[in-house]
Formats: structure tokens, C-alpha cells, sequence
């Protein structure tokens, strides 16, 4: 894995599909946990969350249809 900070706040990743599936089930198993008692977690971060997860499902969806020639929907 390989990280830069490209400028501030703004990061730059080279890793593997295996570490980027991890990162992923670990976000999404988060998300599931605070799902399941929001009392222990914030609005703010349960919004935050999900928003980075909808626009990862959203770009993958993107590169997906370019590679098959489809429009994304």
C-alpha cells in the first residue's frame, strides 16, 4: 500500500484489489453495526459513512459500464 497526500485533505492510494476489498468489509460491516443500535453512533458519522460507500458503489457501477460498453444507470 502505498499513500500520498497529493494536497491537504486530498489523499492518493495505489493498493490491491485485496486491500481495497478489506477496507470495503470493513466500512460495510461498520456501517451494518451501527445500524443495528444507533444510539451508539452519530447521525453525522452514519451519514458520512454511507455517503463514501454510495459513491464507491457509484464509481465502480461507472468503470463497470465503460468496460462493457454500457451506460451506468
Amino acid at each position: 500500500m502505498r499513500m500520498e497526500e497529493v494536497r491537504p485533505g486530498v489523499f492518493k492510494l495505489e493498493i490491491t484489489a485485496h486491500e481495497l476489498s478489506v477496507l470495503l468489509a470493513g466500512a460495510r460491516m461498520s456501517l451494518s453495526l451501527i445500524d443495528a443500535d444507533p444510539d451508539e453512533a452519530t447521525g453525522e458519522a452514519r451519514g458520512a459513512l454511507r455517503s463514501v460507500l454510495a459513491n464507491f458503489d457509484a464509481a465502480l457501477k461507472m468503470k463497470q459500464s465503460r468496460e462493457t460498453g454500457q451506460q451506468a444507470p
